[in-house]
């Protein structure tokens, strides 16, 4: 029965969900790889993927991070999370308009590198900010309010909605690049449409009811300006930065003309997979904001210090045991990956430039769970400068004049180092003299933990 109840709740159901994007994600790089695009179109696809996942993602991740603070928030106090919801997602509407006015200025630059002359493949950019946009405000307000059952129901739509038609286009030999952008693109639109579906069905009045007239008011949200709180544009513009630190490296490579189209795609490859353990946290990473917050609301400073602790030691035994995986097998487990029409032989990629993109993951992981704290705690501002400091070294390790592959490693490695670095002294000064608690003091009830309903 214990077992049951565990398999029932929130971290497997979170990991199945995960591992269908997780999978959906790493076979969408080894499908086109293997399929009949050319090599050019491979090339392209892969810097789509990265591209995707560093402007659609890097900017309305902010959207669900701000939605599952203010939700949760909400909850927390004894409100109704429905006008707060509403509100932080006509924000994120807002966004669209800066982030395609953006595209559309560095469009020239982005077709004549990465996406190889492809200009059908920024159209699919364009998909993808709406796509991201719609699932980033479902996701949010599910996670706020935690039920975590249908988030993961969203992740599961995702993976599938992009993995079965990658998977039959392979099979039927499709050879178009802009097809299977298409599909990718297209998953996240296909995860908000269930979520929208299965928060209407969840019968709760709360989330149909119209927002009030006026703008609720959401603590630690800051002014608004445009439509658009302090608090959210922070956010979006650090995790823009953050996901640039994330995908860049890869597409970077790109423009340094000794870098050959073969490289390019084996140097994507080997970064996706040296990524797969950041995965491994992120259904802790998205139940983490909203119970940090309660902690923080409550100021349990001392509690938001040691749950994060905790889990930063979990992301440096895991991101250890990955980079031991990558000296030893990785070359092995590459070639496994993106197939024999890959040459690795050609790259001569070393075991020890697996083990060094290893390093870039595990300092990944950490600022990840570190991040929700120092939200929950209030220091947006904090967790911007954090990421442009990293931001700052990922250049510059990329300026260094070293040949591709010692640059790749550098430039992977150096961005995520710096931001932990800023991200660990501003937790400490901000929880290094709190207090347990008053005896007596109100404390509020933390919502309870939702898996379906």
């Amino acid at each position: 029965m214990n077992l049951f109840r565990f398999l029932r709740g929130p971290m497997p159901l979170m990991g199945v969900g995960l591992a269908l994007v997780v999978l959906s994600g790493a076979g969408f790089i080894g499908l086109i790889a293997r399929s009949e695009v050319d090599g050019s179109g491979v090339a392209a696809l892969s810097s789509l993927y990265f591209l995707v996942n560093t402007i659609a993602l890097g900017v309305f991740s902010g959207v669900e991070q701000e939605m599952s603070r203010s939700v949760s928030q909400e909850r927390a106090l004894g409100r109704p999370a429905a006008p707060v919801a509403h509100f932080v997602a006509r924000q994120g509407a807002r966004l669209l308009v800066p982030a395609t006015v953006v595209l559309l200025a560095i469009s020239p630059v982005l077709v004549a590198g990465p996406l190889q002359g492809r200009w059908e493949l920024v159209a699919l950019l364009f998909v993808s900010l709406v796509s991201a946009w719609a699932a980033a405000s479902v996701r949010g307000a599910l996670a706020g309010s935690q039920r975590f059952g249908f988030y993961s129901a969203t992740l599961a739509a995702e993976g599938l909605s992009r993995l079965v038609p990658c998977v039959v286009l392979w099979l039927a030999g499709t050879g178009s690049a802009w097809v299977f952008g298409l599909v990718f693109v297209l998953g996240q639109f296909f995860a908000a449409l269930l979520g929208v579906v299965l928060l209407w069905l969840s019968g709760q009045r709360d989330w149909r009811a119209p927002s009030p007239a006026v703008a609720p008011r959401i603590e630690g949200a800051g002014t608004m300006r445009f439509g658009v709180s302090s608090a959210l544009a922070l956010v979006v513009v650090a995790n823009l930065t953050n996901q640039a630190i994330v995908n860049l490296p890869p597409v970077m490579l790109a423009w340094r003309p000794e870098a050959s189209t073969l490289l390019v795609t084996v140097i994507a490859g080997a970064v996706t997979l040296t990524r797969l353990p950041m995965f491994a946290f992120v259904p802790l990473q998205t139940m983490l904001l909203p119970r940090l917050t309660s902690g923080a609301a409550q100021g349990d400073l001392l509690g938001v210090r040691r749950q994060t602790l905790k889990t930063v030691a979990a992301c440096v035994v895991l991101g250890v045991l990955g980079i031991v995986v990558l000296g030893t097998a990785g070359q092995w487990l590459l070639g496994l990956y993106l197939g024999p029409g890959v040459d690795l032989a050609a790259v001569n990629l070393s075991a020890a430039a697996l083990a060094g993109l290893g390093v870039g993951t595990l300092f990944l992981m950490t600022s990840n769970v570190t991040q929700p704290a120092l939200l929950a705690l209030g220091r947006h501002r904090m967790v911007l400068v954090s990421y442009l400091t990293g931001a700052a070294a990922m250049v510059l390790a990329f300026l260094l004049p070293v040949e591709p592959i010692t640059s790749a490693v550098l430039t992977t490695s150096a961005g995520p180092v710096a931001l932990v670095l800023v991200m660990a002294v501003v937790l400490v000064r901000v929880t290094g003299r709190a207090q347990p608690p008053a005896a007596g003091a109100p404390t509020l009830v933390e919502p309870r933990e939702r898996t379906t309903r």
